[in-house]
């Protein structure tokens, strides 16, 4: 009886949803997520076979500094109360058992949850790693190797603290042939020169993305991006010794590349590059066996079947991606496993979940 109520509210709230903005459309899922979070809805989901989800997320934090820089960092209680919904209503299994039974064509357990977070960044170890231990929770996270070895912080973060929050009013470059006037004035002009900048950088060879990213960090003084840095901890990365100490805690970690760079629009030479020295380099400083690799950006345009071609011949068993999607048991492409995006709002989250477990 309650599945049934909780069902129709369901579909009622996502029709209505689908006829407004995004933004509003949102909310309302989140508000319904919610709800149904404080009634133990998930609780009733049915025992459907065959129906598996692997959960992305990326950083924690104990409360927001600044929401407008920090506004894909979960919150530590929010962090809580999804884990304490995936506990109590849903079966967490690892990322390699649920390869395993792909690929042995065994049944996992109903309503089947993997939980991957990628980027390796210090939260994950500090934070997350912390309230997964104490829930008995595997997981796994996927480290920019090059990155962790250098302490380097990944360019997209920067963008976003240095064009919200730096010194400059007005940036222009000449890209793409033509001039790129990004005005800074307002929170609105900067929120939508971050999506430019963002946009321009993201899905590009790595000469280009190398070339336009080096034009912007020299608008601003090495002691500004510092300073701008130390007061983001969020978005620090972590150190090897700390992924060492989740590896002796039993977490799986795996490869997220050596730059984080899209490999789809890159040369062949430089996929196995970025494929093999980041796998090289986790060997050496961790030891161990990783079989698990994770596109940087994970979206159709970062992924090729010449880059899928490379991570396979590297040895690797399974690669996650962002296409946003549950498990298919009956051909699983082991080398293009979909996940979904933990935004900030738990209850989207678990509005979503219920979606995808209850048809």
């Amino acid at each position: 009886m309650k599945q049934s109520i909780f069902s129709a509210l369901s579909w009622r709230v996502e029709a209505r949803a689908a006829s407004l903005s995004a933004v509003d459309g949102g909310r309302l899922r989140n508000r319904c997520g919610n709800a149904m979070r404080l009634l133990g809805a998930h609780r009733t989901l049915p025992d459907i076979p065959d129906r598996a989800v692997i959960l992305c997320f990326h950083g924690v934090t104990e409360r927001r500094l600044d929401p407008d820089i920090e506004c894909d960092v979960l919150t530590l209680p929010a962090f809580r109360q999804l884990l304490d919904v995936l506990d109590r209503s849903f079966n967490v299994v690892s990322l390699a058992e649920m390869v395993e039974a792909l690929v042995q064509g065994h049944a996992l357990p109903p309503r089947c949850i993997t939980i991957t977070f990628d980027d390796g960044y210090a939260n994950n170890a500090r934070l997350a790693a912390e309230e997964l231990a104490a829930r008995k929770m595997p997981w796994s996270v996927f480290l920019p190797a090059g990155l962790i070895e250098s302490g380097g912080w990944q360019w997209v973060d920067d963008v976003r603290v240095l064009l919200q929050r730096g010194s400059r009013k007005q940036l222009q470059f000449h890209w793409e042939a033509s001039d790129l006037l990004l005005d800074l004035r307002t929170p609105k002009l900067r929120l939508q020169a971050v999506r430019t900048v963002h946009e321009a950088c993201r899905y590009v060879s790595e000469a280009v993305r190398r070339i336009r990213l080096g034009e912007l960090y020299a608008c601003y003084s090495e002691d500004e991006i510092a300073s701008a840095r130390e007061q983001y901890p969020a978005f620090a990365p972590m150190t090897w010794n700390q992924a060492r100490e989740l590896q002796s805690a039993g977490v799986d970690i795996g490869n997220h590349s050596y730059s984080h760079i899209a490999l789809a629009p890159q040369p062949t030479d430089l996929i196995h590059q970025e494929v093999a020295s980041a796998r090289d380099l986790i060997q050496q400083r961790l030891g161990g066996y990783h079989p698990h690799f994770s596109y940087p950006y994970g979206r159709p345009e970062a992924i090729s079947p010449q880059a899928e071609a490379i991570i396979r011949e590297a040895g690797y068993r399974c690669a996650v991606t962002l296409e946003q999607n549950t498990i298919d048991f009956r051909h699983p492409n082991l080398l293009q496993l979909p996940r979904l995006i933990v935004s900030t709002d738990v209850g989207r989250v678990l509005f979503g979940l219920w979606q995808r477990f209850i048809r």
